[in-house]
């Protein structure tokens, strides 16, 4: 009995045009991209008699052929598929063979499927698409194959052609001298099999020349398309924003072309926060019985572990793909990373390291965890917005108690209720309203597009029982307003009454740093796209959130005391529902059924910011006009405690009269028997809109403040 079974597949044109254009005298260029197997490892010698060598050799037999290995030894499809971009799209190759069988079994179960199908949706969105040939080969004796069994799924799913060399071989005995890699007989046998498909693929399959494929339509993905939009953070890119104890150094892979160290330590207890952005964020890390475990989480999710102790990788180093989150929303995300408090190595100086933090899952999407519904079925009961058992906190234009209008961003409806589903009824007014819905902790995304009233459904069912639900606008009202006009439940479900009142109320009063803007953004500040501007995720929200407190903000991208980048000054709008001249003076007991306990200002970026890009001078009247404003606040509010505020941004380094403005208005408050203001730069800054890194320090020093010397 022979070592491999006869193979037969029916070979696709992509492939059959490229093996053509090779025997017409035309160059071609070959990538192989794969873990160990795929560089040669157990070869002799690796690089000249691996299989891919091999399979390489033997079309440069048949004409002109640039071969290209981009293997990367204990990589799986989730590394490969960041860099995809440098070190198989960059060579614009022809025909590009796959192998992950053996590395993608040890990958996590919840990515090894999207990965896979993410590196092959990349290759075949390429603007010159090459042929893919997908090998899975497997451990000796052919087990496990979960991984097999799905990438053999989407080859089919794709169209490409696939070599099952695991389900081929007969006698694995004399392939391999260990359970992983093949030995040179195994290299030999498998560049067998991956030639004799290429050659029932060869121009004695057609006789007339192919032309070139025509682009068709991709299928729908399978998994999911996260892993066709990536991004790796390493080398300068990977910075953090707070950071204890890491260092830069430890090791990287020797195969990983360029790749430059990450962070590295031994200080049991180092910790480092870095921003990141996608749905799936995920730590490169390295592994074997010198180093030792480090944990991580982003935001404020579970934490997982990186494990970086493995014993059975004795005198040599692997690195490992883990995921620490997934599921995100796509946008900004802090990742926070620390050595794990493990006493087994307490005073060990054995070391830590990770070299990447990958993400995928870069795209933007349309309405985020929400899907329109066109009319709710008899299993479903409207509960209008006027229902007493639902919380409103914020300012809200309430002259349609039936449809309340929500403009300032941090709006939100607090309610509790029994049941499976959830379903919202919104009507937009202006632009496009993003909307973090919070259902028992969790947050889920809401686009509303269109005009009129919509109806949207929350996609994932809900477990029985009862759940807690926060809606909270996300988008300053400068850009986007919307009516509220109820909540949609299950028709045998129940609104219960309200969670209990917030202790605690704190109003904001700021500009585009107050409000988020641009705190999620990639790259350049931008307005074209708000789903990544997030009022709940400013400096603001979070002081308020880490407090239990109720939140207010009152913040316009532009505007000052002085100047503007708009129309409207703050004093002109500052007590209204909505940043309109015409908009209704809001009741002083807004916040949630009483006046605020604190309210923070945070004004003077723009009356700087504005004047000196055009080349205008600050105004002198600046300080005088801030007072008045404050004074405004006072006799509104006279019991809250004021905080005068300045920092995000650049303002206050440049002109020095804007903080001497605080400083002047507080004094001469405290010396009319005001004692309830204080006066607070921050020293976190950003020279273009701050992100949530940057809020998330701004909230840190705030909350100390507040906590120290106001709020006692």
């Amino acid at each position: 009995m022979g070592l491999i079974k006869a193979a037969a597949a029916a070979p696709d044109t992509r492939l059959q045009a490229v093996l053509q254009r090779l025997d017409a005298g035309q160059p071609i260029t070959v990538v192989a991209i794969g873990g160990s197997i795929t560089t040669g490892y157990a070869a002799q010698p690796p690089r000249e008699r691996g299989w891919a060598a091999q399979v390489a050799e033997h079309l440069g037999q048949r004409g002109k052929v640039k071969f290209i290995n981009a293997g990367l030894s204990g990589t799986d499809s989730a590394a490969a598929v960041q860099r995809l971009k440098d070190q198989v799209q960059a060579a614009a190759p022809d025909l590009v063979l796959v192998e992950f069988g053996v590395n993608d079994e040890w990958l996590d179960q919840r990515v090894r499927a999207s990965s896979y199908e993410g590196l092959l949706r990349q290759l075949l969105f390429a603007p010159k698409p090459p042929a893919v040939v997908t090998l899975m080969l497997t451990q000796q004796g052919n087990r496990p194959r979960s991984a097999v069994e799905a990438q053999l799924q989407l080859a089919a799913h794709y169209g490409l052609t696939a070599i099952d060399f695991g389900a081929e071989v007969q006698d694995w005995t004399s392939l391999y001298d260990e359970p992983v890699h093949p030995n040179q007989r195994g290299h030999d046998a498998i560049a067998k099999a991956v030639i004799a498909r290429l050659q029932v693929s060869g121009p004695q399959a057609s006789i007339q020349p192919l032309p070139a494929p025509l682009p068709t339509p991709l299928p729908a993905p399978l998994y999911g398309s996260d892993h066709q939009f990536v991004r790796s953070l390493a080398d300068d890119s990977l910075k953090p924003w707070r950071n204890r104890g890491f260092v830069r150094g430890g090791a990287v892979h020797p195969e990983w072309p360029g790749q430059q160290p990450g962070w590295t330590t031994t200080d049991e207890e180092a910790e480092a926060s870095f921003l990141v952005w996608g749905a799936e964020i995920a730590v490169f890390h390295a592994e074997s019985k010198l180093y030792r475990d480090l944990e991580a989480w982003v935001d404020d999710g579970p934490l997982q572990t990186l494990r970086g102790f493995v014993p059975e990788r004795d005198g040599y180093l692997g690195w490992h793909y883990t995921v620490v989150g997934q599921s995100l929303e796509p946008g900004a995300h802090l990742l926070h990373v620390r050595v794990k408090r493990d006493d087994g190595f307490k005073g060990s100086g054995r070391p830590a390291s990770f070299v990447a933090v990958m993400a995928a899952g870069m795209q933007a999407r349309q309405t985020g965890d929400f899907e329109s519904m066109e009319k709710p079925g008899a299993g479903w009961h409207h509960v209008r917005a006027d229902d007493a058992k639902l919380r409103f906190i914020g300012r809200f234009d309430n002259r349609q108690p039936e449809a309340p209008l929500l403009s300032w961003s941090g709006s939100e409806i607090r309610a509790r209720f029994t049941g499976t589903q959830l379903g919202l009824r919104l009507a937009a007014v202006k632009g496009v309203s993003h909307y973090t819905v919070e259902v028992d902790g969790r947050r889920h995304a809401l686009a509303q597009r269109g005009e009129g009233p919509q109806d949207w459904r929350l996609r994932e069912p809900l477990a029985a029982g009862t759940h807690e639900l926060r809606i909270v606008k996300r988008t300053e009202g400068s850009q986007a307003e919307a009516r509220f006009m109820g909540l949609l439940l299950a028709a045998d479900a129940q609104l219960l009454a309200p969670p209990p009142p917030r202790p605690l109320r704190l109003e904001f009063y700021g500009d585009s740093i107050t409000a988020g803007a641009c705190n999620g953004d990639m790259g350049q500040d931008q307005y074209e796209d708000l789903s990544s501007h997030d009022g709940t995720r400013a400096y603001g929200a979070l002081v308020a959130a880490r407090l239990g407190a109720d939140y207010v903000g009152i913040a316009v991208s532009g505007i000052g005391i002085t100047r503007t980048w708009d129309t409207l000054l703050m004093p002109q709008i500052w007590d209204r529902t909505a940043p309109r001249l015409e908009a209704p003076v809001a009741p002083v007991d807004d916040a949630g059924g009483r006046p605020p306990d604190v309210v923070v200002v945070n004004l003077g970026q723009n009356d700087h910011g504005f004047p000196a890009s055009r080349g205008e001078p600050f105004a002198a009247d600046f300080g005088t006009r801030y007072l008045a404003f404050v004074r405004g606040l006072r006799q509104r509010y006279p019991q809250a405690k004021l905080v005068l505020t300045i920092g995000g941004m650049s303002a206050w380094q440049e002109q020095p009269a804007i903080e001497r403005a605080l400083q002047d208005s507080a004094r001469t408050l405290r010396a009319e028997g005001d004692d309830k203001v204080w006066t607070y730069r921050y020293d976190a800054f950003a020279w273009a809109h701050p992100r949530i890194d940057v809020h998330a320090q701004m909230a840190d020093e705030l909350e100390k403040y507040l906590r120290e010397k106001v709020l006692p």
